[in-house]
């Protein structure tokens, strides 16, 4: 766990904890001038004291300003321990407890995904998310399942990006707290917010100048009838007038205007993320073209914010009256509204969309604040994979089996009795490889590997409803590598575990063998787990033969999860069955 972090944590607990003491001083405080204050204007209304009277003033304002000051102090409360539980959610990824949060259920996703528990369940998507908004959640796991092909200049410009951001714990936890602080908006209300203000007609001109006209009359006429100058009767008439006007215009737009307030309390919050960040200095080429974006975007939150609090004089009936009968409050908003939108709706979407890319890169950035074993992987251009140390990213790092590895063009494959950590291997190079795609930190101390496209046979279940069996299901896999590798030239990473275990013997291994034939002839990368001892002695340069084993004593059976070279000798499957009861 980051020792900054940690800082942070034991300074919150220690502010919280002496902001707690005044909070209760301040509640007492309140409490006392406003019972002093209902006596004493009690006795001063009674008594016509005018001394009384002006006491009664300063308690008031006295109270108004302790009251004042409370709630700032209890916003900073807050604050304070917000910190405390998102560093708390840091601290739960160093042990199982993250696997109690809420968990993603996602429909039609690639193979892959599924095999290497990217989303779904307690995923690597529920390990690093720490997005607030739908639009960066939907980016990160866009991100995570590869969906835009893998370029090298973007993985290597996320890496500066996301080496910088990590390296300020500070910023990671002020930035989270300020997006906590947004309301959760869906993404559909942003573009009906968007697609309202630029697809709704203008406000119609001579509405506007009839409006602004009768305003100016009103008030004149207003100002005269205060000198005497003309009778009340024309003030009246006017009014009465500018009522009628006013409640047209609440009908025809009163969506218009609801959309408005809907709205303003969420751009106010967003205008404080956007004003931090706009204030930070970066030196990566993203973070400022973030920075950059969200700055231009900032300008456009200061008027819209102008204009909500000007909107929100329509929800005081005194002076929306006023404001509406004088200035035709209602007429001003939306036409400054449609103003603003239209001329800047370009750069203020490109602002939220630079936000969402910022959430998730701050997800992406929580790895070195919850792990040791790390580094920011090397990206060849060689079909070639290299690992040092490498752990599985979900795994309990102080309990979790590091392995090293390298190979270049070759079918690696690895033998091993049952929970050896035959699968729980390729699936520690696969999500790594993830990670390493994703521009951020993988757990190894050293990461080499190509750009590739990733495919995989690990997870593969029938299918009742669509007449699929397992034994199917692996051949559809198969065939959907060979398929692509016939249309593409790309470099592939390969990942099959126990080939064709859903047929018989004989037929699994001459399939099996058809398949490392032919993968033999491609450009790429395999890692094959099998029981078929048969399949390690297939006579081709490409083919590596690893393997995981175990040893026994005291007659339990031990595991050292070590992957080594050569092919298995042993076997458990009978140790485990007569453990069981199921054989004697």
């Amino acid at each position: 766990m980051n020792k900054e972090l940690l800082t942070l944590k034991k300074e919150s607990q220690k502010i919280i904890k002496g902001k707690n003491k005044k909070s209760i001083t301040l509640s007492h405080t309140r409490l006392f001038l406003f019972i002093v204050l209902l006596i004493v204007l009690f006795i001063s209304l009674s008594t016509t004291n005018y001394i009384g009277l002006s006491i009664s003033l300063l308690l008031g304002i006295t109270f108004i300003i302790v009251i004042i000051i409370h709630e700032k102090l209890l916003k900073e409360i807050n604050k304070h321990e917000f910190i405390i539980n998102t560093i708390s959610r840091y601290e739960n990824r160093t042990n199982d407890k993250w696997k109690e949060e809420q968990s993603e259920n996602i429909d039609n996703l690639p193979n892959f995904v599924n095999d290497l528990d990217i989303i779904n369940g307690n995923s690597l998507f529920k390990y690093l998310n720490f997005t607030k908004s739908l639009g960066s959640k939907n980016k990160l796991i866009n991100s995570l399942i590869l969906k835009d092909k893998i370029n090298k200049k973007e993985i290597i410009s996320k890496q500066e990006s996301i080496k910088e951001i990590s390296s300020n714990p500070k910023l990671i936890i002020e930035s989270e707290y300020l997006l906590n602080k947004i309301d959760k908006i869906e993404e559909t209300d942003y573009k009906e917010y968007f697609s309202f203000f630029t697809n709704k007609r203008d406000l119609n001109k001579i509405e506007l100048i009839i409006s602004i006209i009768i305003s100016c009359i009103t008030t004149i006429i207003g100002i005269l009838t205060l000198f005497n100058i003309t009778p009340l009767i024309s003030l009246i008439i006017l009014i009465i007038i500018q009522l009628i006007h006013s409640y047209i215009v609440n009908l025809r737009y009163n969506e218009q205007l609801e959309l408005i307030n809907k709205y303003s309390r969420i751009y106010s919050n967003l205008k404080e993320i956007y004003e931090y960040i706009s204030k930070q200095e970066f030196s990566s080429k993203k973070n400022n073209n973030i920075k950059d974006s969200i700055t231009k975007g900032t300008a456009i939150l200061n008027r819209i914010n102008k204009l909500n609090d000007l909107n929100s004089l329509r929800y005081n009936f005194i002076t929306n009256f006023i404001f509406n009968i004088f200035m035709s409050l209602n007429i001003i908003v939306i036409n400054k509204y449609n103003k603003i939108l239209k001329e800047n709706i370009s750069i203020f979407k490109e602002s939220i969309k630079s936000l969402e890319e910022y959430e998730v890169l701050l997800s992406l950035s929580t790895i070195p604040l919850v792990k040791k074993d790390i580094s920011l992987p090397s990206i060849t251009n060689e079909l070639e994979l290299t690992t040092n140390n490498i752990k599985h990213p979900l795994l309990k790092e102080n309990t979790c089996i590091d392995n090293s590895f390298s190979c270049q063009k070759d079918i690696n494959i690895i033998t091993g009795s049952n929970m050896s950590g035959k699968t729980s291997f390729m699936k520690t190079i696969a999500t790594n490889l993830i990670l390493a795609y994703n521009g951020t930190y993988v757990n190894s101390l050293e990461f080499t590997c190509p750009i590739a496209n990733l495919f995989t046979s690990i997870n593969v279940k029938d299918d009742i409803s669509k007449g699929i069996s397992t034994f199917y299901g692996e051949l559809k896999r198969i065939k959907d590598i060979l398929d692509y590798s016939k249309k593409n030239n790309d470099k592939l990473i390969i990942f099959i575990d126990e080939i064709f275990k859903g047929t018989n013997y004989n037929d699994r291994i001459l399939g099996a063998k058809e398949v490392l034939n032919q993968l033999s002839k491609l450009n790429c990368i395999v890692f094959l787990t099998t029981h078929d001892f048969e399949l390690c002695e297939v006579n081709q340069k490409e083919i590596k033969n690893y393997h995981f084993s175990e040893n026994y004593k005291n007659k339990k059976i031990n595991f050292d999860y070590k992957i080594k070279e050569g092919k298995c000798n042993t076997t458990n499957a009978q140790y485990l069955m007569k453990k069981m009861g199921i054989i004697k």
